[in-house]
């Protein structure tokens, strides 16, 4: 395994965790990828002897976590992927230097205000060159206002933005864009609400304009035509980690009745499906093909085995009859019975050993058995109410 080349970038010499990381990155990332993330941190801050003590190597790394090299490859490249990290390859392919780059983005900061002053107040060029009905979208302080999280997902919380960030706002693009469509497809003025809820879906969910509009269309095509609806859509889309259409239109094919049926046989409250199980669903039904009867088989086959609610061991079935071609209930049936026949083959063997004689057991006798007379019983019984019959007649 060739040896790693790590650049200390733009840090400075202690270990820093910025609050970009903890508050925008963090929450969103698998702890497997966390651990990695922060153990590099430290690396970077080493003194020179712990430097020299061992080498910096994907399998060094593995083993000290406990994980495989494959896991801490695949954590590298995520945060590539974030732009919290720089990979460089060898020729052969290898991770060869890996260099930290700068958190330049805060979801909790609104984009393009000017902080310069020391009191913190916002700076703004010209106020009367924003719309009047932008200025009237707010009145007073930002207050915080909660937004529900759901497990695993941290979604950001909305807030009161005040006329001086709004105005700001009236300056980029995207929210010109947005503002003039959403009166379009409305066909009224946006109110002060709407605005919000707009600059939050730009600057708290960080969604990407074109996203929120397809969003919005989706929304008003189904006959829902007020924004609180479309930022509920939105964070619901947040809170399954989508951030793109094409998610989202993968999200959008699966086929409710089918997973309203999968969610009854596997016991589950009716909700909307999450990433994963969406994942799988899509590919049950576009990639391998299968009916909604085949699919539902295989889950209450998942039941019967396993008596629990699995995704997985369901998807373990589907993908073996997709392997032998079993695409319909008459071609699984036969994959059934010859699967009978080489079990029973298998015990071909036990089920010809002789049986054992089986040993009656003795019974106990603790006691020995009486023998009665009953007809000499009942001539006692006679002869004893005779007896008291004739005393009564003296």
């Amino acid at each position: 395994m060739a040896k790693l080349i790590l650049d200390r970038g733009n840090f400075a010499d202690f270990t820093s965790i910025s609050n970009v990381f903890l508050d925008e990155y963090m929450p969103k990332a698998n702890g497997e990828f966390i651990k990695i993330y922060l153990h590099l941190l430290r690396l970077m801050n080493r003194n020179t002897s712990e430097a020299s003590e061992d080498e910096l190597t994907l399998s060094n790394i593995a083993d000290r976590f406990n994980m495989l090299e494959a896991d801490v490859n695949r954590a590298l490249h995520y945060w590539a992927d974030q732009s919290l990290l720089s990979l460089s390859t060898d020729k052969s392919g290898n991770i060869a230097c890996i260099r930290f780059e700068a958190l330049k983005s805060n979801r909790y900061l609104v984009s393009g205000i000017s902080t310069e002053n020391v009191s913190g107040a916002i700076e703004v060029s010209d106020i009367s060159d924003v719309k009047p009905e932008i200025l009237a979208a707010v009145s007073g302080d930002s207050t915080p206002i909660p937004v529900p999280e759901t497990s695993g997902i941290i979604i950001p919380a909305k807030r009161k933005y005040s006329p001086k960030e709004i105005a700001s706002f009236s300056n980029d693009d995207r929210f010109e864009q947005l503002t003039f469509l959403a009166q379009t497809y409305l066909g009224c003025t946006l109110n002060p609400a709407d605005i919000n809820s707009i600059i939050y879906m730009l600057d708290g969910l960080k969604l990407d304009s074109d996203f929120i509009i397809y969003i919005m269309e989706k929304c008003i095509s189904e006959g829902h035509k007020t924004f609180s609806y479309i930022e509920k859509t939105a964070i619901s889309y947040v809170q399954k980690d989508i951030y793109t259409i094409e998610e989202a239109k993968l999200d959008a094919k699966v086929r409710k009745d089918i997973y309203k049926r999968i969610y009854k046989i596997f016991g589950l409250t009716y909700k909307a499906p999450v990433k994963n199980e969406v994942l799988y669903i899509s590919k049950w039904t576009d990639k391998y093909g299968f009916s909604d009867d085949i699919i539902l088989e295989a889950c209450n086959r998942t039941m019967e085995h396993t008596h629990c609610a699995s995704f997985r061991y369901a998807d373990g079935i589907l993908t073996n009859w997709f392997k032998n071609d079993a695409n319909c209930l008459e071609a699984i049936e036969k994959l059934d019975k010859i699967h009978s026949e080489e079990t029973a083959k298998s015990f071909s063997v036990v089920s010809k050993a002789p049986a054992k004689k089986a040993v009656k057991a003795k019974r106990a006798k603790t006691f020995e058995q009486r023998t009665y007379d009953y007809s000499q019983l009942e001539k006692k019984i006679v002869e004893s109410q005779n007896k008291k019959f004739a005393k009564k007649n003296i």
